[in-house]
């Protein structure tokens, strides 16, 4: 068990960006180690007077200052602690006032004396050397700068001077303003669980390994892209700049928009966006191609897609601060062309955006048992019940059973979802049915309960938060479309013209049943299937892209 004092100089009054790191880091220790104790001290909440260098702690009253502030409750705790996190931004090239005042106030732990340390460096000896001697630190940092040279030298200094050379850990995040920007959690994100990753390491082996090391050494974005986003953020103009903003008052915040581009979200894609501002009247274009993106502000290609927004609605939505999806229901904003390309921006394209917050949904992975396809095998026991039901109620109803049962055990788990549920079900209930009571019903009795309770599925399907041909299309929506409330509606729909369909063909079926037709009363309805799918294609493009549209 380690007992951890993190200490934050950070001035800010809510969660600095160090604070963040910091927690992480600590967040590993204790997944090693749960019995881990952990005690922060936020330096500028206390009363620590500043070591004035009158050597009483030598001398007077050795081992104790003559200043009886906070400090002296926190210096104990400094004493006691196996491991200490210094955890600072970088203040004007050094670490904050706060830390140094502290940082000095433990000269008590030190004896006056002058020992020779070998390789012509001289030190002062620990006071205690049983525990100062064993006590591990750790320097959590934060920059503004997008490397650490020429930046942080006098800081490691400092440390290798009171702790020993290469005897204290460090991580320091450069670039650490983007730690703030919600569009940027793609890039920070995968950084705070290995800064996680870290403190688990540190508190198995008291180090940490060189390849997470140089993982955390990493900047999030490129250089040029960092310094052309960190500049603007200051909102002063740079006079000695020779691109001017043209007067135009959204090209600052465009150019921030374009610094978050996530090519991940979709490889390979060679589009443009459009962005139209209703309330300022500007326009700019997004022309992403072979993975970069360039934002036009005049001489405009052919659009892919045009979002026409306000100003203020773009900065809310990726802030996060509303739903995306919602709002374009509303018509607070309108989209037009290629609903792909908007299906990606909700991805996070330029940043992740808020969807559907009310429902914590996870991203399901595309794979063969979540698209079109599968659900076409999911439907195979249904046609093959109403193919040979007739002619073999026992054979029509078992087999399907039998291979939707294959189904649901080859997809299994979690995996499995509504209407394979149901559809096991159904033919486990119409199976007994046949067993019991074969003799006694016609085949044809058997394909009209299946097709009765096909229209139950997908109807009961769009009480359901996500309806049933939802769990299949979202393949072609992007990994958030199942947050997506318009894409949930569109398909909601979907299920409710198929339920009917469903009541219709058993109607079909149960009036060809008193014809000569009889034999094919659950055959010919099925062929009512096909315009009811070339239907649907049509209105999954249709029904996003009209809801679109301007008022």
């Amino acid at each position: 068990m380690n007992k951890v004092l993190l200490l934050n100089g950070s001035h800010k009054t809510g969660k600095s960006y160090t604070m963040q790191i910091a927690e992480q880091f600590v967040s590993g220790l204790i997944e090693f180690d749960a019995e881990t104790i952990v005690e922060s001290v936020h330096l500028k909440d206390q009363n620590i007077n500043a070591c004035t260098g009158c050597f009483a702690c030598w001398t007077t009253t050795p081992g104790e200052c003559v200043f009886q502030d906070d400090m002296t409750e926190l210096f104990q705790k400094y004493v006691d602690a196996d491991i200490v996190i210094w955890a600072t931004p970088l203040y004007h090239y050094g670490i904050s006032s706060s830390m140094k005042k502290f940082m000095e106030r433990t000269q008590p732990a030190l004896l006056p004396f002058i020992d020779h340390e070998g390789g012509g460096t001289y030190g002062h000896p620990f006071r205690n050397p049983e525990k100062m001697a064993n006590k591990k630190h750790v320097l959590i940092s934060t920059c503004g700068f997008p490397s650490v040279k020429n930046n942080y030298e006098g800081v490691e200094e400092q440390f290798n001077n009171l702790f020993g050379r290469d005897k204290w850990e460090k991580i320091i995040c450069v670039e650490g303003e983007l730690l703030g920007i919600h569009q940027l959690d793609n890039l920070t994100a995968p950084y705070l669980d290995l800064v996680r990753m870290a403190g688990k390491e540190y508190g198995e082996n008291l180090s940490i390994s060189l390849h997470v090391r140089e993982g955390l050494s990493k900047p999030f974005v490129e250089t040029p892209t960092y310094l052309q986003t960190t500049n603007l953020s200051w909102g002063v103009d740079d006079t000695r700049m020779k691109d001017s903003d043209g007067g135009l008052i959204a090209w600052n915040y465009m150019k921030e928009v374009q610094a978050a581009f996530n090519p991940k979200i979709r490889p390979k894609m060679n589009a443009v966006l459009q962005i139209d501002f209703t309330d300022i009247k500007e326009r700019y274009q997004f022309v992403i191609k072979d993975e970069t993106c360039t934002l036009l502000r005049n001489d405009f290609t052919r659009e892919t897609t045009a979002i026409n927004i306000n100003l203020t609605m773009l900065e809310r939505i990726l802030e996060g601060k509303i739903d995306a999806a919602q709002s374009l229901i509303e018509k607070k904003y309108s989209v037009v062309g290629d609903m792909r390309l908007f299906n990606a921006f909700l991805d996070g394209l330029f940043g992740p955006v808020m969807l559907n917050p009310e429902k914590k949904r996870k991203l399901v992975p595309i794979s063969f048992k979540n698209t079109p396809y599968w659900f076409f095998l999911t439907m195979c026991p249904w046609i093959f019940c109403f193919l040979f039901a007739e002619y073999n109620p026992l054979l029509g109803v078992v087999i399907p059973l039998m291979i939707s049962g294959v189904l649901f055990s080859i997809k299994r788990g979690t995996d499995i979802v509504y209407f394979e549920r149901g559809t096991l079900l159904v033919f486990a209930i119409m199976g007994s049915m046949v067993v019991t009571f074969g003799a006694e019903y016609q085949g044809n009795t058997y394909a009209i309960i299946g097709y009765i309770a096909l229209a139950l599925i997908w109807a009961i399907s769009t009480l359901n938060a996500v309806p049933l041909s939802a769990d299949y299309t979202h393949f072609y929506n992007g990994r958030n479309a199942l947050k997506n409330v318009l894409f949930l509606r569109t398909n909601r729909l979907l299920c409710y013209v198929w339920s009917i369909v469903f009541l219709v063909q058993a109607g079909i079926t149960m009036w060809l049943n008193t014809t000569v037709l009889i034999n094919f009363a659950a055959i010919l309805p099925i062929v009512l299937s096909i315009p009811t799918f070339v239907f649907s294609l049509w209105f999954l493009k249709w029904y996003p892209k009209d809801s679109s549209k301007p008022k």
